[in-house]
C-alpha cells in the first residue's frame, strides 16, 4: 500500500504534461488539505483535473468539450490487510454537462496571485448519481479519442450508461445507432428493473459475503474545487459594459453504481 502510494505520487508530481496550468491547494469537507492539478489543453479542447486522495486513491477527471464526453478515472490500491494485492483502475464515461467546467481557452488564462492559498469552493453542487448499464468496449474511441487515451489503463473496466448514447451527436462517418452495438451490456438481471424502486435483482456488493458472487459495486468520488463559471462585473457608468472579473468555483460529488461478476472485483472503498 505505502509503496503504491509512493509510486503514484512520483508519477503525479514528475510526469505531468508540460501544459499544466494550475496547482491548487484545496481544503476538503473534513478539513484536510490536498493538491489538485488542473490542465487546460486548448488544442484538444479538454480540461483535466487530478489529485491523490489521502487514502491513496488517485482520481483523474477529463472533460472533452468538443465531443461532450466526460471520463472519471479512479486508481484504487488494494488493502493489504484484506489480502488485496496490486491496484484497480476504473473509468466511467458520461455525457458532459459543459456548464460544470469553464472552457479550456478560459481555463488556460487563469493565474494564481497567491499560489500558497488554501481554496474552498464557493458553491456545493451536491451529488450526481450514475448507474452504469454496460461495459464501454470500443465505443469510447468513437466518442472521444482523448477519453479513450485517458481510460486506456482501465482496459475492460470502462463503464457507460445506455441512456447517454442517445445524447451524443453522430460522429463523421459513424451512425449514432452503431454506438449501442459497440458496448457490452450488463446481464439483464443486473440492470435497473421496472419496479417502483428501479433496483436491479442483483444485490449490493457491500452486503455480499461470498467473494465469488456477482453484485452491484459502488464508488464515491468528490471533487472539492473546480472553476465552474465566469464572473462578470459592470463597467463604469459612462461605459456600462460588463467585463470578466473572476471565476466561480464549485464542489461536486459523484456516486457510481456498476455490475461486477465477482464480489472480490469490488474493492472496499467509498
Amino acid at each position: 500500500m505505502r509503496a503504491f502510494i509512493l509510486i503514484v505520487m512520483l508519477l503525479y508530481i514528475h510526469i505531468k504534461p508540460s501544459n499544466l496550468q494550475l496547482l491548487i491547494n484545496v481544503r476538503n469537507q473534513g478539513g484536510d488539505v490536498m493538491q489538485e492539478n488542473i490542465t487546460a489543453n486548448v488544442s484538444e479542447d479538454t480540461v483535466t483535473l487530478d489529485f491523490l486522495r489521502l487514502d491513496g486513491v488517485y482520481v483523474s477527471q477529463l472533460v472533452d468539450f468538443t465531443n461532450e464526453v466526460e471520463s472519471m478515472k479512479v486508481i484504487i490500491p488494494g488493502e493489504e490487510e484484506l489480502g488485496q494485492t496490486g491496484h484497480q483502475t476504473l473509468c466511467f464515461i458520461t455525457h458532459a454537462a459543459q456548464a460544470d467546467f469553464i472552457a479550456p481557452d478560459a481555463m488556460a488564462k487563469l493565474r494564481q496571485k497567491n499560489p500558497g492559498t488554501v481554496r474552498v469552493a464557493e458553491e456545493d453542487k451536491g451529488w450526481r448519481q450514475t448507474t452504469a448499464t454496460a461495459w464501454a468496449g470500443r465505443v469510447t474511441r468513437l466518442l472521444s479519442p482523448a477519453a479513450a487515451k485517458h481510460c486506456a489503463a482501465a482496459k475492460d473496466r470502462v463503464y457507460i450508461r445506455s441512456a447517454d448514447l442517445t445524447r451524443w451527436a453522430p460522429r463523421p462517418g459513424v451512425e449514432q445507432s452503431s454506438y449501442a452495438s459497440e458496448v457490452s451490456p450488463f446481464p439483464e438481471h443486473a440492470l435497473p428493473s421496472d419496479s417502483a424502486d428501479g433496483a436491479p435483482r442483483v444485490g449490493a456488493c457491500v452486503a455480499e459475503t461470498d467473494t465469488a458472487a456477482e453484485c452491484i459495486c459502488h464508488l464515491e468520488v468528490c471533487v472539492n474545487w473546480y472553476p465552474c463559471g465566469l464572473k462578470y462585473c459592470k463597467g463604469k457608468p459612462q461605459g456600462g459594459l460588463s467585463y470578466r472579473c473572476g471565476i466561480k468555483t464549485c464542489r461536486r460529488c459523484y456516486r457510481y453504481h456498476f455490475y461486477v461478476r465477482r464480489r472480490d472485483a469490488c474493492l472496499s472503498y467509498t
